[in-house]
């Protein structure tokens, strides 16, 4: 009966991991008007007014939106207008937002001209790694007190 409820609690943990790693990698939604505005920019963007694009940009990240997407999209406009530190600063912003984003990565090493050195792990990553080996540890030291790890030799 110990090992079954030791089970129960083991799925448990580990549905609760899923959850929280799904949580963490969903991106967070814009507002609608935030929302509106950043369309907005990509349209102007689109028709090749990459200033007032970039402007729009930059009312979004003013207000303190941190969104991949919008710092790539800004990077882009200020790419398109020839303010390339301004465009590195953008995609260096998007890459610590999103850093296995391809994409981003590429124009990152585009705008710096470096050689692209390993991504290291983000902060909500080293997060849930020690949630998980706390978890883990915990486990198994529930499991060997209550001694679900030893044979019985029925």
């Amino acid at each position: 009966m110990k090992k079954i409820g030791f089970i129960v609690l083991c799925i448990i943990l580990i549905a609760g991991l899923a959850g929280i790693a799904m949580r963490l990698a969903a991106p967070i939604p814009l507002a609608a008007a935030d929302r509106e505005t950043f369309e907005r920019a990509n349209q102007l963007y689109q028709a090749g007014n990459y200033a007032a694009a970039a402007s729009l940009y930059e009312q979004l990240t003013a207000a303190g939106i941190a969104n991949p997407d919008l710092f790539f999209n800004l990077g882009n406009a200020y790419a398109q207008t020839g303010k390339t530190e301004q465009a590195a600063e953008s995609y260096a912003s998007a890459a610590q937002l999103a850093p296995r984003d391809e994409q981003v990565a590429d124009r990152v090493g585009q705008a710096s001209r470096i050689l692209r050195l390993p991504v290291p792990l983000t902060a909500d990553e080293l997060a849930l790694g020690g949630l998980l080996v706390t978890c883990t540890l915990a486990m198994v030291l529930v499991g060997s007190r209550h001694g679900l790890f030893s044979r019985s030799t029925a």
